[in-house]
């Protein structure tokens, strides 16, 4: 389960950025991730749960927005959504390039 581990990092990140502000609490933690980022939410949130304890961070919120999966098409141009791991282009059978839909990145730390 490498949610645990991917926890802990984000943990480790937001002590660090309140450490660097010099704050003592932790309220907020943001997470931008992508649906292909192969990371199960409800584990990732579940693990940060239990790591923050009796810590800056004990009772705050990991706040995640999830990105979508798009992708645009190499021959015809075109932009689309993806429901599933299709990567040929529904108009012209092109080949779909991924813009967005991988992201994990921690975007802000609420602490005080």
């Amino acid at each position: 389960m490498h949610e645990a581990t991917l926890a802990e990092n984000i943990l480790n990140i937001a002590l660090e950025a309140a450490e660097q502000n010099h704050a003592t609490k932790i309220f907020k933690v943001g997470l931008t991730l992508g649906e292909m980022a192969g990371v199960e939410v409800e584990a990732l949130t579940l693990s940060f749960d239990v790591l923050k304890k009796n810590t800056p961070a004990d009772g705050a919120e990991l706040v995640i927005n999830r990105i979508p999966i798009r992708a645009t098409c190499n021959k015809c141009g075109k932009s689309f959504r993806l429901a599933n791991y299709n990567f040929f282009c529904p108009e012209c059978d092109g080949i779909l390039i991924l813009k967005s839909g991988r992201e994990l990145l921690v975007d802000f730390v609420d602490c005080e």
